[in-house]
This record gives C-alpha cells, structure tokens and sequence, in this order.
C-alpha cells in the first residue's frame, strides 16, 4: 500500500515543472560521468571532493524509495541539507518523507517548506498533502488543516486529502456555526446568486472578529448556507462551510479556490 502511494505522489509531484525540469536537464558527457559516481553508493566520498549533483541525489532517493528505506534515504541527503546553491525540490521532498516515515516531524516541516519555498508558489499538492500531515503529528492542527485544503486546490477528489479534511474538520469543530451576535458589522447588502431568474432575497454580510479576521455569511430570506472565514481582513477567506441540504447543519467544507457552487436549496428555500 505505501508503494502505492509513493507511487501515486510521485506521479502527481513530477507532473510540477519545476520538478519536471530538474529530471530532464540535458546533461554532457561529463555531467553524466558525474551524475554516475554521485548516485553509486561506494562513491560518497567523490560526491564530498567534487561538485555536488543534488538533482541526481535526489532522484537516487526517490528510486530508494524513502517509504521503504527512510535511515538510509537521510543518510544520503542530511549532509547536504544546508549546503549553500541546494536548490532542488526533489532533494528537500524526498528528506521531508524519510524524516516523516521517522517520526521527526519538526524536520519533515522544516524541510518541505523548504521544497515549496523552491518552488516559488507552484503547486505541489503531495507536498502540501504531507506537510499537512507532518503538522498534525506535531500537533498543529490548524496548520495542518491549511496545508491540507491547499492540497485540494488542485486535486479536489484526492481520497485522502478528503479524510483528512473531514477527520481535522471536526477535530476543529469547523462545523460549528460561528456566533457573530456581538461582532461589528461592515458589510449588509442584497446580491445576486441566481443568475437564470429574478433571484430571492439574497444577502452577503461582512463581520469583523476580535482577533483580526472576518466572517462573510451568505444567506437567502434569512437563512444561512454558507460561512467564509476570514484569518485576515486583507485577503480572501481561509476556507468556506456550506449547509449542501439546508437542514440547518453545515457539513461540507471546502477551500477558497474551490468550486463553490450556490447550494440548489438556496434557490427557493423552505
């Protein structure tokens, strides 16, 4: 099963062309002479003396599989970790994984932000995907939960990123419906949701929170099916609850860059 996965990840994680390009720069024949003394196991010491390939490294790594082989996968790649010109996303993707497989959870982090930070704000679902769950080991859960619904900006359906999702949502009680009764309006106004016919009694408002951030409810005749939640007033919500069946609970989840579609019931509510 883990094989899978890694399978699967690496996939997804090779699809990224920041990634991609590191696989397939063209070499010269001396590059290639030396990408092969760098990934030979009995020729760590040339790897020391000369110029160090960390591209190649890090694909020896992966071929190491470090699900299987995490000891040995960090045994190859630690002692380069801080070296000054290491720009390889694979490198810092593959030593986040070994160090998760060892329950190093602080390393693991530290290390795939390090990845996505190469990265320059590309992509990389599997990356999020485990760094979410490296921070939910080292019990951050709020954390955990953002770089989880990150992963689901480009792979919605991902079976796992779902459970996660749901497990943290409810650890979070993210369905809890938020009490603005006290809070500083800023926004009322009427808007439109549905686009076919004159519309029902639609309405956004805007709430300010004690602790810098916004709440925009989103309702039709008074009732709510939808909360965005805001962390920061200047930029858009962290993520969007929805009442998908209009009994009053909310139980679906998503993030902002999600396609949030208007719940049918919202159209002509009770």
């Amino acid at each position: 099963m883990k094989k899978t996965i890694f399978v699967l990840t690496l996939i997804l994680l090779l699809s990224n062309p920041s990634v991609w390009a590191e696989m397939t720069t063209k070499t010269g024949p001396e590059q290639e002479h030396s990408y092969k003394k760098n990934t030979d196991p009995d020729n760590v010491d040339v790897i020391k003396a000369g110029t160090i390939d960390y591209k190649a490294l890090g694909l020896r790594s992966v071929k190491l599989n470090p699900n299987d082989f995490p000891d040995e996968v960090i045994n190859m790649l630690e002692p380069y970790k801080n070296n000054q010109g290491n720009n390889s996303i694979l490198f810092f993707s593959s030593l986040g994984l070994a160090y998760k497989c060892k329950g190093r959870f602080k390393d693991a982090i530290k290390t795939y932000k390090r990845a996505i930070e190469l990265a320059q704000n590309v992509p990389l679902p599997p990356i999020q995907y485990n760094l979410g769950i490296a921070y939910y080991h080292n019990k951050e859960l709020p954390e955990s939960f953002k770089h989880l619904l990150k992963s689901a900006e480009k792979r919605p359906d991902h079976a796992g990123t779902k459970k996660w999702i749901k497990h943290l949502a409810g650890k979070l009680n993210i369905y809890e419906v938020p009490d603005t009764s006290k809070l500083e309006i800023v926004v009322n106004r009427k808007i439109s949701v549905n686009r076919k016919k004159p519309d029902r009694e639609s309405r956004l408002r805007i709430y300010l929170t004690q602790d810098g951030g916004r709440i925009q409810e989103l309702s039709v005749k008074d009732k709510i099916y939808s909360y965005g939640i805001d962390s920061d007033r200047e930029r858009p919500v962290d993520y969007v609850i929805i009442d998908d069946d209009g009994d009053g609970e909310f139980d679906k989840v998503i993030n902002t860059k999600g396609n949030f579609n208007v719940p049918a019931w919202a159209y002509n509510p009770d």
